[in-house]
């Protein structure tokens, strides 16, 4: 059986009605304190650009299952693309960088393929694009609180739960928040 066909039902009809304000209100907290910490920047425009999109891309997997490529590689190519015209030297690393948070989801998808989503894979490629470095503490944060939410639902509903899945772009997205905000 196909992990993905039996969802974890976080969202219910009640969470979605309040799904996308929590979210844009989020993200315009995220983008506020980022224009605290960086001040009018080029860093502060990628960050409210890259906050906006992984918010957008965690509304959707939650309520749809899926990253959208239309999202998700287009917005990887203006990153690079930006981080290209401020850095050029930088580029290749970055690239480097991207590449390796892409791999290291997309081993586990080779292992168990109905765990991870491709979607999953290109959101980690851009966040590493995105944040370079910064992307270790992006995957450690969405691993984690991945994590407990696993053993939260392990807790609740027994065996039953390693049979359910849940969409993982909002752990990511919140990752890439902390790092943003933190790195």
């Amino acid at each position: 059986m196909d992990v993905r066909s039996a969802p974890v039902r976080l969202a219910n009809t009640e969470l979605r009605g309040w799904l996308r304000p929590t979210v844009a209100v989020a993200t315009c907290l995220a983008v506020l304190l980022a224009l605290a910490r960086f001040g009018p920047s080029a860093r502060t425009l990628g960050a409210a650009f890259l906050l906006c999109v992984v918010a957008a891309l965690a509304v959707i997997d939650l309520e749809q299952r899926r990253i959208p490529n239309r999202i998700v590689l287009p917005a990887t190519a203006a990153v690079l693309a930006a981080q290209f015209a401020l850095d050029p030297r930088g580029t290749p690393l970055l690239i480097a960088i991207a590449l390796a948070a892409g791999l290291f989801f997309y081993l586990p998808l080779l292992v168990s393929p109905g765990g991870m989503g491709m979607g999953d894979v290109k959101l980690a490629v851009l966040l590493g694009a995105a944040l370079g470095q910064g992307v270790v503490l992006a995957i450690g944060v969405a691993v984690l609180s991945a994590f407990l939410v696993a053993v939260t639902l392990l807790v609740r509903d027994g065996a039953a739960a390693r049979k359910s899945a849940f969409a993982y772009g909002p752990f990511l997205a919140l990752g890439a928040a902390v790092a943003v905000l933190l790195g």
